[in-house]
C-alpha cells in the first residue's frame, strides 16, 4: 500500500474520530444545558409568578380603590340631592298651616313618651301660636282618642311652657327642665341626622378606610 495513502486514510480517520468526539461532547453540552435552562427556569417561575401576581394584585386594588371612591362620591351626591329636597319639602309644609300644625303635633305626641310635666317647647318666633293651641287642644283630644303607649293622665300640659326661639329652624326643641333632658326635633337637624347615619352606612358599606 502507498504510504502516503496510508498516511491519508488515517489521517482522515483521526480526524473522522475528532469531530465525531467534538459531535458527542457539543451533544452531551446542549442535553446538560437544556436541563440546565429547564431547572432555572423552574427554579425561578415561583418568583416570576409571585411578581406577576403581586402587579396584578396592585393593579386590580387600585381599580378597586377608585371604584370605591367613585361610588361614594356619587352616594354623597345622592344624599346631599336627597336632603336638599327634603329641606324644599319641609318648607311647603310650613307655608300649608294646617300640614304643620299635624306636623308639630305629632312631635309633640312623640315627645311626651320621653317626658311629661315641667316641659319648656323651644319654638321658632312664627310657630308660637300654633304650638300654644296644640298645648292647649291636646289633652281634650286625648279624652277620646289617647295617645299609644303613654297615659295621657300623667301629662300635665299646664307644665309646658312654649318659649320662641330663633335657632329652631322648624319643629321644636323640647327641655324637660327636671331631669335636665334635651329632645332635639328641629326638622333640620333631624334631617342632618338620618343624612350623617345613611352617609356612615355608606362608607362602612364602601370600606372606606382602605380608600
Amino acid at each position: 500500500m502507498d504510504v502516503l495513502k496510508l498516511l491519508d486514510r488515517e489521517v482522515r480517520d483521526k480526524v473522522e474520530s475528532i469531530i465525531s468526539e467534538a459531535e458527542r461532547r457539543a451533544s452531551l453540552i446542549l442535553k446538560d444545558a437544556e436541563r440546565k435552562r429547564y431547572e432555572i427556569v423552574e427554579r425561578y417561575r415561583p418568583v416570576a409568578e409571585e411578581v406577576y401576581k403581586g402587579a396584578y394584585q396592585a393593579v386590580l386594588s387600585k381599580a378597586m380603590l377608585k371604584s370605591k371612591k367613585l361610588i361614594l362620591e356619587a352616594q354623597e351626591e345622592i344624599l346631599k340631592e336627597a336632603k336638599r329636597v327634603a329641606l324644599q319639602e319641609v318648607e311647603k309644609v310650613i307655608e300649608d298651616r294646617e300640614r304643620y300644625e299635624e306636623m308639630l303635633k305629632s312631635l309633640v305626641e312623640e315627645a311626651i313618651h320621653y317626658m311629661k310635666n315641667n316641659v319648656e317647647v323651644r319654638i321658632n318666633p312664627r310657630d308660637v301660636d300654633i304650638m300654644e293651641s296644640i298645648l292647649k287642644d291636646l289633652p281634650k283630644e286625648w279624652v277620646i282618642n289617647p295617645p299609644k303607649y303613654v297615659g295621657s293622665w300623667d301629662v300635665d300640659m299646664n307644665t309646658w311652657n312654649v318659649v320662641p326661639d330663633e335657632s329652631v329652624w322648624a319643629g321644636a326643641l323640647f327641655v324637660d327642665k327636671t331631669r335636665n333632658f334635651i329632645l332635639n326635633s328641629d326638622l333640620k337637624v333631624r334631617l342632618e341626622r338620618v343624612y350623617n347615619q345613611m352617609l356612615e352606612r355608606f362608607r362602612e358599606e364602601v370600606d372606606v378606610e382602605s380608600i
